[in-house]
């Protein structure tokens, strides 16, 4: 009986490590969750730019395409347990708004959430210091004006003739975060101390292109950088708290006009999710009619099995939403109650729809969620149903 009983043991011990590989070698995708129509927020020339999750709320920051200083906005959109509820559509914001006076004329947003606050660059590309800057909010949209300048890092406190964009730099390894300010025309990463806004100590020069239009850092320090018409990476130099980057590698090349909307965002997939999987590299390309983000696998796990998301995908409702109307996308990550997602924002500059999702061009924040492939689950069952059967027949 004895013998008996540790044969079944060590066949339920076998069978819990073959399912265990199983998910661990299982394939994701990326499910399409919510398409939600802003239009009515940010109506005609004002568009959505850009998109931050704090954990529980989603905010949306604006640009503006007319010419002359104009109004843009950070907005509280709303928690993400009430989103998923809500069906896709014409969504009003049940947060609060902040409005500032900016360069219009395309100019571009940048947000980023840390430590319970907000970090929103505005203007971006414009050398008038009256009509751009970097703030910093708490999360009931207080301007924390402890920091930096009265809550502004201006031009002149951070010594540049111009701002590009912004991103939270976590140092070597961990080694210590600062927000890092990237500059067109320039390879130096700026930084600046998240709690004070004081210069943290700049870092590179990280070598080829100055055409630097946005920056994504991985968890161990390595800056993913979009240029005019690419996205390479420059890995940290060496020891803690290097300043120093290796000369950047192209992952991604293509022809593109001289415009200023574009971005690259890393999802940290392996790192913070399921070590199994590839973290990601998003982006865009701004050539007409390319109107989507493009995905490339870091190879640090197995690969995604989609390689670009354009807007049409199916939703959790039913419907497939009309695709991205133009390449004016951003996007973030974020994680909830143990699950991964990824918020995509495109902006539309024109008159658009006020209502629906299936037609039509309109401002949009778009939820989609990084999901093991069904196969894997269902092996997962099939092994737990394997091995309640087998305890039936122990009794």
């Amino acid at each position: 009986m004895r013998r008996m009983e540790m044969m079944r043991l060590s066949a339920v011990l076998a069978l819990g490590a073959i399912l265990a590989q199983t998910f661990v070698f299982a394939n994701y995708t990326i499910v399409h969750r919510r398409t939600f129509n802003l239009n009515t927020t940010f109506a005609g020339a004002e568009a959505i730019g850009d998109v931050a999750f704090d954990g529980n709320n989603l905010y949306v920051s604006s640009w503006h395409n007319a010419a002359g200083v104009q109004t843009v906005r950070l907005v509280q959109v709303g928690d993400i347990g009430t989103l998923l509820g809500t069906n896709s559509g014409a969504l009003a914001p049940s947060g609060w708004s902040v409005t500032v006076s900016a360069a219009g004329g395309s100019r571009d947003t940048r947000l980023v959430y840390h430590d319970n606050h907000l970090y929103w660059g505005y203007g971006l590309g414009d050398g008038t210091a009256a009509n751009t800057g970097i703030r910093k909010y708490d999360l009931n949209g207080n301007l924390v004006t402890g920091w930096a300048s009265g809550g502004t890092l201006t031009l002149s406190g951070a010594g540049v003739n111009r701002y590009d964009t912004i991103d939270i730099d976590p140092g070597y390894s961990g080694s210590g975060e600062t927000l890092a300010v990237g500059v067109f025309g320039s390879t130096i990463v700026r930084r600046f101390d998240l709690s004070t806004g004081t210069n943290a100590g700049n870092a590179g020069p990280v070598g080829g292109a100055t055409s630097t239009r946005d920056y994504a850092f991985a968890p161990n320090g390595d800056l993913y950088i979009r240029t005019q018409g690419a996205v390479a990476v420059a890995t940290r130099a060496a020891a803690s708290g290097a300043t120093a980057f290796n000369t950047p590698t192209n992952i991604a090349t293509w022809n593109e006009g001289a415009l200023a909307q574009a971005f690259v965002a890393y999802i940290p997939v392996n790192e913070v999710y399921f070590s199994g999987f590839s973290s990601l590299v998003l982006y865009n390309q701004r050539v007409s009619g390319q109107n989507k983000i493009f995905i490339y696998n870091v190879g640090n796990g197995t690969s995604v099995g989609v390689n670009e998301l354009n807007g049409s995908e199916q939703v959790d409702d039913g419907n497939n939403p009309v695709g991205f109307p133009n390449t004016f996308l951003n996007a973030s990550w974020g994680l909830w109650n143990g699950r991964m997602f990824i918020f995509v924002v495109n902006g539309f500059t024109g008159a658009g729809v006020n209502e629906g999702y299936t037609s039509g061009s309109f401002d949009r924040l778009d939820i989609y969620e990084v999901v093991p492939e069904p196969a894997s689950m269902l092996a997962l069952g099939s092994g737990l149903v394997s091995l309640l059967a087998l305890r039936r027949r122990r009794k």
